[in-house]
């Protein structure tokens, strides 16, 4: 109740506050000290991105270590600032009643690893119950993450040899082993510790959960319908400037050390901005990403973590909480779109009535002589085609250490295929695949032609008669027992809620959904696409899947 009383007092002054504009000061609260780490916002002011865009913007570092710390999501709904930097622990708030939109994550993934010292094993969540483990408060991100993490591998906190942690003592901690592991984030604990003279390892939690967003810039949802054009402008200033910042690192680095306050417990400022550039352009995956790019069954897989460890108690519909920056545009695309289907349809229905007319005032021997019966036209899609437009969407949906690969049939039919379906369909078995797989994990997605006829039918359990064009989305992950694979389109109690939705999506085409799973060798979702063209002279179609599995 009292935090309930609390976000409430919050919402009721920000209904208080007047929004900013393009012609006043916008203010961008930093979660952190002026460091690498924020570079992009310092280069597009440097650069006068900022004032091109015909904005006034003050950059206002946040906490260095050892200092109070200041809190970007308060900062806005006091009125001190218009923008801030959060982490996926923005969801929380979010969950909590604050009405946050999230504009663009700068990293793909977090930078939260869990340190120990090099002359020790403590490599694996399952590891840890061997360690003193050093805990931060339940509240910051950092430890959020370890405990999801946790929580994957079935590793039960409460047996753990916990140490509690202030935050930015972990590297300290490490140094005189009072902890023997503890989680930290890349960006300043390695390099502290290396100043320090120890040596430190690392596992990466996400390796064993969905990777966490780093670093993310956030408004509020007030200034973005008052205000659209000045967030539209702001948030594209500041992804111009990341991009100046990570093509020209040794000049934006230099210039943080000579002109902004060094971070405090960093005796090599200059080492530690160098540093600091090379992990920005790899937690960006910058060039391969497109920056600021956000995707919103991550951030629903990351809201379900935060579930399953207490950490949030409710979900938020997350098309509620991330920006859209192309909503407008494809508003006015969908009104124009309107207006000529409703142009289309008047013309259409008068070409009608025209022929109605016609068709009673016809002879009757002219009517007998027409016999030709109608051909509906039957749309055709390639699923080959498709999926190349796919594979960089397919790509960031699954972690570095999975390989993925296509493996298409040159010689593919034409289906019935709707792009828009397909591609939902698709991201959704794949996120849901890269979801069971560990490291050396493996993940294909192929195409394949089929002909069922009576004895394949009879062979192929929930198969078809027909010809068709077959997707698979493979993976060598754990598999399903016999049971869960039973259930696998209950939509209540299925272990892949994305092959359920398949399922039905595949009837709407005239088509089916088949699931093949073991355990400890992998589970492959496979929909059948009905065929819309006579195959190629040559092309032959498998008239038994195992003819051709991967």
């Amino acid at each position: 109740m009292a935090r309930l009383m609390a976000v409430a007092t919050v919402v009721a002054a920000m209904a208080f506050a007047g929004a900013a504009s393009a012609a006043d000061k916008l203010v961008l609260q930093l979660s952190g000290p002026a460091q690498f780490e924020f570079a992009g916002y310092y280069a597009a002011l440097w650069q006068g991105f900022y004032r091109d865009a015909g904005l006034d913007v003050e950059i206002k570092p946040g906490a260095g270590i050892g200092q109070s710390a200041v809190d970007p999501v308060r900062e806005l709904t006091e009125g001190r600032a218009q923008f801030g930097i959060g982490a996926a622990d923005l969801v929380v708030r979010i969950a909590q009643g604050l009405p946050l939109l999230l504009l663009a994550p700068i990293f793909q993934e977090s930078g939260a690893m869990v340190y120990y010292r090099a002359d020790a094993d403590f490599a694996s969540p399952g590891a840890l119950a061997r360690a003193r483990l050093g805990r931060l408060p339940a509240s910051n991100i950092l430890d959020i993450e370890l405990a999801t993490a946790l929580h994957a591998e079935g590793v039960d906190p409460a047996k753990l040899k916990s140490v509690s942690l202030a935050p930015g003592h972990a590297a300290a901690a490490l140094t005189d082993r009072s902890v023997d592991a503890a989680p930290g984030s890349a960006w300043e604990l390695p390099w502290l510790a290396r100043e320090s003279g120890v040596a430190l390892k690392s596992f990466n939690p996400a390796d064993y959960r969905v990777e966490f967003y780093g670093d993310t810039l956030f408004t509020l949802s007030r200034l973005a319908r008052i205000e659209p054009q000045t967030v539209r402008s702001f948030r594209a200033a500041s992804l111009k400037g990341w991009d100046y910042a990570l093509q020209h690192q040794e000049e934006i680095a230099a210039r943080l050390v000579a002109e902004l306050p060094h971070p405090a417990g960093i005796a090599d400022p200059a080492g530690f901005a160098r540093y600091q550039s090379g992990l920005a352009r790899r937690l960006a995956r910058y060039p391969e990403v497109t920056l600021g790019h956000s995707n919103p069954d991550r951030w629903d897989r990351i809201e379900r973590s935060l579930i399953g460890v207490g950490a949030l108690l409710r979900t938020t519909e997350s098309g509620d909480f991330i920006y859209d920056p192309d909503a407008e545009a494809r508003s006015r695309t969908d009104r124009r779109a309107f207006i000529i289907l409703g142009a289309t349809l008047l013309v259409g229905l008068a070409v009608t009535l025209w022929l109605g007319v016609r068709w009673r005032r016809r002879p009757v021997a002219a009517s007998r002589s027409v016999g030709a019966e109608p051909v509906a036209a039957t749309a055709r899609d390639n699923l080959n085609t498709q999926l190349f437009s796919l594979e960089r969407a397919i790509r960031q949906r699954v972690p570095r250490r999975i390989a993925f690969r296509l493996s298409l049939l040159p010689e593919l039919w034409d289906c019935r295929a709707e792009p828009p379906t397909v591609r939902a369909l698709v991201l959704d078995l794949v996120a849901a695949a890269a979801a069971d797989l560990r490291e050396n994990g493996e993940l294909i997605v192929g195409t394949r032609n089929f002909a069922f006829d009576a004895v394949a039918v009879v062979d192929t359990p929930g198969a078809q008669l027909g010809e068709y064009v077959r997707l698979t989305v493979r993976d060598n992950g754990p598999g399903l027992a016999a049971e869960a694979l039973d259930r696998i389109f209950d939509p209540i109690t299925t272990k892949r809620p994305s092959a359920a939705v398949a399922a039905q999506a595949m009837r709407a085409f005239g088509g089916f959904a088949r699931v093949e799973s073991a355990e400890g060798i992998g589970t492959a979702v496979h929909l059948y696409f009905p065929r819309t063209a006579p195959p190629a002279e040559g092309v032959v179609a498998a008239r038994n899947p195992a003819e051709a599995a991967e």
